[in-house]
């Protein structure tokens, strides 16, 4: 059986409970974590008329894998790239690191394996504003949206709904120099922050409006096969805006998607042709289905930890080393 080649990050625990599982199956694998690389990696790549081969090695458990022996790819989480040198400039560092994504994604991009998921179709998956109007086109549900920088519209929007939220698009987790990181959490917006035109000015911002709900749901696909996690964000007042407050513990079940919409999630994964995919929902007082977002790449282990049965880590396991039998 082929190896599968998992790409993420020292701190990823996701990885952790993936490798428990693999080194009880026995199965190949090489880690490759972005944090380490390319100081803790060799990569080869050689490209002539006659022969293509790539190879990677991990120098300091000598661990040695050709990329043609990949059989499946695990394309988890990325992380800054780290060297050797490590007091670069800005220029050089910006320099270096555009360096360093070319090798090492003209090596993977030549790769005939399967992909959880490829880099172009996570790529093109993680805008927020098209998953909104694809998730529409499907038949979803989705809150009257407004993205712009515009004080006025934002304004006018504020008028119309009454009730608005701030959502961040891209990661609500910023990273300082030397600092602490910091969640972004979604916020109901009052007249108060209206006020500040320059901040409202700044950037684009996602707006919604706010949109009353029974419980939330939190869908993941792997390879065709749909988890449902109920998440019961109401019944604390922490979380009934935004359940991400990991310091309150949200009770959280299995649910049963009614056929039309599995269905629907399922064509929405699809048409990106992502292998894996996380879809939040909200599931109003009506019983209305409510698509949020959908996040290519979203966290699981929150939910199989709260809802072991779905087991999810065993799925993800199961379909790469399937993936690897197959490209044998």
């Amino acid at each position: 059986m082929k190896t599968i080649l998992i790409i993420s990050n020292t701190q990823d625990y996701h990885v952790d409970k993936v490798l428990d599982i693999l080194n009880k199956n026995h199965t190949n694998y090489f880690v490759l974590n972005l944090d380490q690389f390319p100081q803790q990696y060799l990569l080869n790549q050689t490209s002539c008329n006659t022969n293509f081969s790539s190879t990677l090695e991990n120098t300091d458990t000598k661990q040695r894998v050709s990329l043609s022996n990949i059989g499946a790819i695990w394309l988890r989480k990325p992380a800054d790239f780290s060297y050797k040198q490590i007091d670069m400039e800005r220029a050089t560092l910006q320099f270096a690191n555009q360096e360093t994504e070319h090798a090492l994604f003209s090596a993977l991009y030549s790769l005939d394996c399967f992909w959880i998921s490829h880099p172009k179709d996570l790529r093109a998956s993680m805008w927020k504003g098209e998953q909104l109007k694809r998730a529409s086109k499907l038949g979803f549900n989705i809150p009257d949206t407004l993205i712009s920088n515009d004080p006025e519209k934002i304004r006018a929007f504020y008028l119309k709904h009454k009730k608005v939220i701030y959502k961040v698009m891209s990661d609500p987790v910023i990273n300082g120099d030397n600092l602490p990181s910091q969640g972004v959490a979604t916020t109901l917006i009052d007249e108060q922050m209206l006020e500040d035109t320059d901040s409202l000015r700044l950037l684009p911002n996602q707006f919604q409006a706010y949109i009353e709900k029974a419980y939330e749901l939190r869908v993941t696909i792997i390879a065709g096969k749909i988890f449902t996690a109920k998440l019961d964000s109401q019944l604390h007042p922490e979380t009934q805006i935004d359940c991400r407050n990991l310091n309150i513990q949200i009770p959280m079940s299995s649910y049963e998607l009614p056929e039309k919409v599995a269905l629907a999630c399922l064509a929405f994964v699809n048409s990106y042709g992502l292998n894996y995919s996380a879809l939040d929902f909200i599931v109003t007082p009506e019983s209305d289905y409510v698509f949020l977002e959908n996040n290519p790449n979203g966290q699981f282990m929150f939910i199989e930890e709260n809802v072991p049965e779905l087991e999810i880590t065993h799925t993800l396991v199961e379909t790469l080393e399937k993936a690897c039998r197959q490209h044998a």
